[in-house]
């Protein structure tokens, strides 16, 4: 009995014996769960998270309290109006500012007017800054014909104008003012090189300035002669010369009428009459008008040529 058992026990035994052995050697081989839930790709996880994320986020909700507690009690607005736009005060605090503004094209504007004039006031940033709106904005000065605006980084803005140009004078309300040649206003008068421009005079006269020039311009000798032209009723040209006299012409043909003036002058020498009027605005005569003393002179002397009337004395 004990033959036949130990037999079967062996035959028993062998399998026990090798699931044992296979679950010990299972139980060795078997991955720890932490390995088999987290892995290799969490430590790459973990390696790409900011050291100081955290104290960063806290930070960012502090700043972002503050900003909430400032906008609703108003104390951003006067920190803005201090400083400028926030975005412009961040852009400046990492070094893109605007420290330098370089202009050419000048003669009578300095660099200061022009930034100036650009709107330019410490408080903005090269980042932020619109260089189409300067651009804008300094074509709204009348003192500046053209502009060109461009950035150079870090902290640079690179400004070229084009000044308009005096061309002549306009007298408007007692003021004096240099005027382009589109008869925009540039400045008040007040540069002793542009007294020998053209003068013109009245209400709207500034916008035919060109038109004047071209009219005392096709009398070269008489030119010297013209002191001012007023623009009268913005309808037709009063000249007054500098001996005193004044000239008056029409609306239609101005060019036909100042060309007979100019013909009276030279052959009748009326410089050196007592004139204070020539009327040419008639197309069939001119009208004199003398001085008050020429005209009692005249009086005199046409009332010696007439014969005594019945009743006077002598």
């Amino acid at each position: 009995m004990s033959a036949m058992a130990s037999p079967l026990a062996s035959a028993y035994a062998t399998p026990r014996a090798a699931y044992a052995g296979g679950a010990r050697g299972a139980a060795r081989h078997k991955p720890k769960p932490s390995s088999r839930r987290f892995g290799p790709g969490t430590e790459a996880a973990q390696r790409r998270v900011p050291r100081f994320a955290g104290s960063f986020l806290l930070a960012a909700l502090f700043v972002g309290v503050g900003i909430f507690g400032a906008v609703r009690g108003g104390e951003l607005d006067v920190f803005v109006a201090a400083n400028g736009p926030l975005k412009d005060v961040l852009a400046r605090a990492v070094g893109l500012g605007i420290s330098t503004v370089e202009v050419s094209g000048t003669s009578r504007l300095s660099s200061q007017e022009v930034a100036a004039a650009a709107g330019i006031d410490g408080k903005g940033s090269l980042l932020f800054a619109d260089v189409d709106a300067l651009r804008e904005r300094l074509k709204s000065n009348p003192m500046i014909a053209e502009a060109s605006v461009r950035k150079l980084y870090p902290h640079a803005l690179v400004i070229a104008v084009t000044e308009r140009q005096p061309f002549a004078l306009w007298q408007k309300d007692g003021e004096v003012s240099l005027v382009a040649a589109d008869g925009t206003p540039i400045d008040r008068l007040r540069d002793a090189r542009y007294v020998d421009l053209p003068l013109v005079v009245g209400e709207g006269a500034n916008e035919k300035a060109k038109a004047f020039a071209t009219l005392i311009d096709s009398q070269p000798n008489l030119k010297p002669l013209v002191r001012a032209g007023n623009w009268i009723g913005q309808r037709h040209w009063e000249l007054q010369l500098k001996n005193g006299l004044t000239v008056k012409l029409p609306e239609a043909n101005p060019e036909a009428a100042l060309a007979l003036f100019a013909g009276l002058m030279r052959d009748y020498k009326l410089s050196e009459k007592a004139l204070i009027l020539v009327d040419l605005r008639l197309p069939d005569r001119v009208v004199f008008r003398l001085t008050e003393q020429a005209a009692a002179q005249r009086a005199d002397e046409l009332k010696k040529r007439l014969p005594p009337q019945k009743g006077d004395a002598g």
